[in-house]
């Protein structure tokens, strides 16, 4: 969710509408402009635009540019608003009073929002995992295979059995298994009595040796594996891979 976020480009519309507005606004007043008429404050919006995407800073950099501009303007109109230093002075403090407070608030409300989204993160990551063994659900397994796969990087996916095929079993397993792998190793199951670990590995061999290496450490279970992108982009195709080599593997063993 905050990837998606990340993505949206709305700072840069709001800026190139920001510019927009400085472009009309100072044309207008060196066409128009005259004492009393108030063309130079449609350069508010385009500050709370710059203070809305640049926060403070920018918002503060935004009311000097538009106060620069009124003086410009006068010049090049001559008698336009028959400016002293102190209009000039009321007008730079009013722009840029205006985007330090529209700047600081829509930054400390970006920065709130980033921390809801990370609270809703965690959340949603504790949804999916076992309270007893902290192990991810099936659900989970599938959510983290997928963000994998989206991020296009080689990996292996793991299904395992325990023997005997029992809860109890089952749960000292993953146990074991979430004390043992590293912390980019995800552990949960796939299933009433199966195990899986979704590991990063780049080589199909290399997905086989690591099968080999949870077997030893568990001692009593059969593991089974798959390889993106080789056996697949999606969840579903790859547990499924790695379950076929599982009953492979197990009918080899007798």
């Amino acid at each position: 969710m905050a990837e998606l976020l990340a993505r949206v480009s709305v700072p840069r519309r709001l800026e190139a509408t920001a510019l927009l507005v400085y472009a009309v606004v100072f044309v207008l007043l060196v066409a128009y402009g005259r004492p009393g008429l108030g063309i130079s404050q449609g350069f508010y919006l385009a500050v709370v635009l710059v203070g809305l995407a640049g926060g403070a800073a920018g918002g503060v950099g935004a009311g000097v540019l538009a106060t620069l501009l009124c003086a410009i303007a006068a010049a090049l109109h001559g008698n336009l608003f028959a400016e002293t230093v102190e209009p000039l002075v009321i007008r730079l403090v009013g722009f840029t009073f205006a985007g330090f407070a529209v700047g600081y608030f829509a930054g400390r409300g970006r920065r709130m929002l980033a921390e809801s989204l990370h609270v809703l993160d965690a959340v949603l990551g504790l949804a999916r995992r076992e309270l007893e063994t902290g192990a991810i659900t099936a659900d989970g397994i599938q959510a983290r295979i997928a963000e994998r796969a989206e991020a296009h990087w080689p990996f292996a996916v793991l299904v395992g059995e325990t023997a005997p095929s029992s809860e109890s079993a089952l749960r000292d397993a993953l146990r074991t298994l979430a004390a043992a792998l590293d912390g980019e190793s995800d552990v949960g199951r796939v299933g009433p009595h199966r195990l899986a670990v979704v590991t990063g590995s780049l080589t199909p061999q290399e997905a086989s040796d690591i099968a080999c290496d949870l077997e030893r450490k568990l001692g009593d279970a059969t593991f089974g594996w798959a390889f993106h992108p080789q056996d697949g982009d999606e969840p579903l195709a790859l547990v499924g891979a790695a379950s076929e080599r599982l009953q492979a593997r197990r009918a080899a063993a007798g």
